[in-house]
């Protein structure tokens, strides 16, 4: 019993496969499913080769600017922050907490030889920031003596490139540095805090925090601010995913709020998360429509074979062999486009700079190269959603092909 399923199996599969293989007399029905193959691999490849550079262009902004932006602040709603290390402990112990430090953070208005414009202060202890932050590990293998000069220099800043450019100064030069959280009222009305600075070097991240964003250490930050001795803005945390921000909720002492690096840069990751899902949205389409023509070219070779189904009835087949067969036959059509674009799609995703080069379209980037990331889950989930559209489509042409009634169709052969 069992040796006889196995068999009209092997007979049903087989009948499949010749039929997707034959060029019989509807061969519109061949030639639809054939382009129906060539149209789910173009889907695939397209979708995994916009994905992965989707995905790389998310990783490298989470690289460039999350690795600088905070990835969350804890501040006291009374002002600045005087403690003696228990809160930090405590911040340091919280899951998902790769690093804390103190920190000072602040708005002013940098005026040097070429211009003058705003920028985002950020003061820091450089014998407590994290040794693998992204600033620090670019500072050490670019500006190797930097450090050592701004530890022990006084009232000396770091600027990023783009900033530097745009007040005309270098490495050695002095800036005034205005601060308005530092005001005081005078004779003369409310007078903004400022100093003298030395530009120390500059750093370049690749984003624009080069163009917004001043360091100094904390100590002069806070002399430049007007803070009492001893106290800074808060706590800068670093996560080990910043993207998993929503799950870190430390235990704080009541006078104290959480805020992270979606208030500032939120709606930037928001546009990008976006716009990858629509652009995949809209090429799974294609893969649809191409298993839609499978469905239709399924259709007309099911009329088209109506008298050898009937033959195959009339020897035995029963109507679940006869569906099995159709099936095969379609999803030959999808497995094979399936496989060969995910092989396409990937090899494309990881030579994409050169072929752009060969094609003479990586003038249109603005960027060096494009960045790219292939997930083997986003490759899978795509192969395997191929092959289940195409399975799919393939439900409705084979049970009408297992309904055929022997009786009917030979009635007049």
């Amino acid at each position: 019993m069992k040796s006889s399923r196995l068999s009209r199996i092997r007979l049903s599969v087989q009948i499949g496969l010749r039929y997707a293989g034959a060029f019989g007399a509807n061969r519109f029905a061949s030639f639809v499913s054939l382009f129906s193959a060539i149209g789910i691999m173009l889907g695939v490849a397209a979708l995994i080769i916009v994905t992965s550079v989707m995905g790389g262009l998310e990783n490298r902004l989470k690289n460039s600017i999350l690795s600088v932006v905070p990835h969350a602040v804890i501040e006291s709603v009374k002002g600045p922050v005087r403690e003696d290390g228990s809160l930090f402990r405590k911040i340091s112990s919280a899951p998902l907490v790769r690093a804390a430090a103190p920190y000072t953070r602040g708005e002013a208005v940098i005026a040097g030889a070429g211009g003058v414009t705003g920028a985002e202060l950020s003061g820091i202890d450089p014998e407590s920031y994290p040794k693998n932050d992204l600033l620090y590990r670019y500072l050490s293998r670019y500006e190797p003596g930097c450090l050592a000069d701004w530890k022990e220099m006084g009232y000396g800043v770091i600027l990023g490139a783009s900033l530097a450019r745009s007040l005309g100064v270098y490495p050695g030069d002095r800036v005034r540095i205005i601060s308005p959280d530092g005001a005081r009222y005078t004779m003369a009305g409310l007078v903004p805090s400022s100093r003298l600075f030395t530009v120390v070097c500059t750093f370049q991240i690749g984003s624009d925090v080069d163009r917004s964003t001043a360091i100094l250490r904390m100590s002069d930050a806070g002399r430049l601010m007007r803070l009492p001795a001893g106290t800074f803005s808060g706590y800068r945390v670093w996560l080990d995913d910043p993207f998993d921000v929503s799950g870190f909720s430390p235990k704080l002492p009541e006078g104290y709020r959480v805020s992270d690096w979606r208030t500032e840069k939120g709606e930037l990751f928001s546009a990008v998360s976006t716009e990858k899902r629509m652009m995949t949205v809209m090429l799974f389409l294609i893969i649809f429509v191409a298993a839609f023509n499978i469905l239709s070219s399924l259709i007309m070779m099911v009329m088209d074979k109506r008298t050898e189904i009937a033959i195959l009835r009339t020897m035995g087949f029963r109507p679940a062999d006869v569906m099995l067969a159709f099936m095969t036959e379609g999803a030959v059509a999808g497995v094979a486009g399936a496989l060969i674009g995910t092989l396409i799609g990937t090899a494309c995703a990881f030579h994409i700079n050169p072929i752009m080069e060969v094609l003479g379209l990586s003038s249109l980037v603005r960027i060096s190269s494009l960045p790219v990331s292939v997930s083997a889950g986003t490759v899978i989930f795509t192969a395997l959603g191929a092959v289940c559209l195409s399975l799919l489509s393939t439900l409705y042409p084979s049970y009408r092909a297992s309904r055929v009634m022997p009786a009917e169709v030979l009635r007049y052969e």
